[in-house]
């Protein structure tokens, strides 16, 4: 038996130690899940690592509801379930108020100087969230019925739709929007019982054409390219998806705006990774990854608009100049359990 000599022996001991290093840089990221979930593991997240040797593990969390249930029952466990999670603006807010997020260092993310206005929160303890992409929701029709797109969100009261329409049942949905801003001249009449009622009054003018209120979005989807629905309210990018593959829908942005809603990335408080989530938010900001996601993902870039490659056809296809409508978040979560009873009651009866 031969020992090998000084040299190979430490040739080794450098490859293991580089071996192990390499498996300890490791974050866990999640997001929602099938098609979007897998192209971000696919083709996002492999150049973080090629530029960071951070690798990524991905995993897919469940809807909204039930990933904050998880995260604070993990939180009182002082445990994370992700080193990183996308959000939405309501979990973000409900989250943040109970103390959920670690505080983020904004001198070890200089990216997100490429982001646009209003798209970094923070408060006194600093930077607790940033953007990671936008998301519309827009008129959608099935071509097969009527291959003119509508202008106007108005349209759903007033087209003839053969009692085939889908709309989510959600209150956050950004439908009391919609019918705020087309009906009522803005969210101004969303600020009182009386009013939210009011506007709630407008959407149930809906129901005799409405076949579905839908809790699925896949369902909708499925129904829609069948025929089975002629229109709704649905995401942008989804529904451009669609179209691409071959199906009879299209996807409008009305006169008075389609729906946008953001999604930012946030580090649950006993992530154990801090510095490695940081440089993967900083990645996630630079204009060049910002363009590709919109690409691959249809979803509306957060980075500024002239710093990004994008084509004007490639910034049409996922996003759009008019000024878009907001679901009023705060309203949502200050009128909580009343406004969803009564959104289900007038649903329902």
């Amino acid at each position: 038996m031969t020992l090998p000599n000084n040299s190979l022996v430490l040739a080794t001991a450098v490859c293991l130690t580089a071996v192990s290093g390499a498996s300890a840089e490791e974050i866990t990221v999640s997001s929602w899940g099938g098609f979007f979930e897998e192209t971000l593991r696919d083709a996002i997240y492999p150049g973080f690592t090629e530029e960071t040797g951070i690798a990524v593990r991905s995993i897919a969390q469940p809807a909204d509801e039930a990933w904050l249930t998880q995260l604070t029952n993990a939180a009182r466990a002082k445990k994370a379930p992700a080193d990183l999670s996308l959000v939405s603006d309501e979990v973000l807010a409900r989250g943040q108020s109970i103390g959920l997020w670690t505080a983020l260092d904004a001198q070890a993310m200089p990216n997100l100087d490429f982001l646009k206005d209003g798209f970094v929160k923070s408060d006194d303890s600093g930077i607790f969230a940033v953007a990671a992409l936008s998301f519309f929701s827009t008129l959608v029709t099935n071509t097969d019925y009527r291959a003119e797109p509508p202008q106007s969100w108005a349209e759903l009261w007033t087209g003839d739709w053969d009692g085939k329409l889908g709309m989510a049942s959600s209150t956050n949905s950004g439908l009391l929007e919609i019918a705020a801003v087309t009906f009522f001249g803005g969210y101004e009449i969303m600020q009182t019982h009386e009013g939210l009622e009011q506007v709630m009054a407008k959407i149930a003018e809906l129901k005799p054409a409405v076949r579905l209120w839908y809790r699925d979005e896949g369902q909708f989807q499925q129904g829609l390219e069948s025929g089975e629905f002629n229109a709704g309210m649905y995401f942008h990018d989804v529904a451009m998806l669609s179209a691409m593959d071959g199906n009879p829908v299209a996807s409008t942005f009305p006169k008075e705006g389609g729906v946008l809603s953001d999604a930012y990335w946030i580090v649950p408080r006993d992530s154990k990774h801090d510095e490695a989530a940081q440089k993967f938010i900083n990645y996630m900001s630079k204009p060049a990854v910002q363009a590709e996601m919109a690409r691959v993902l249809g979803v509306a870039p957060v980075a500024k608009r002239d710093l990004m490659d994008l084509s004007e056809e490639e910034f049409a296809t996922v996003s759009s100049e008019i000024e878009p409508i907001r679901v009023q978040t705060e309203i949502h979560l200050r009128e909580g359990d009343w406004l969803a009873d009564k959104y289900l009651e007038m649903i329902s009866r």
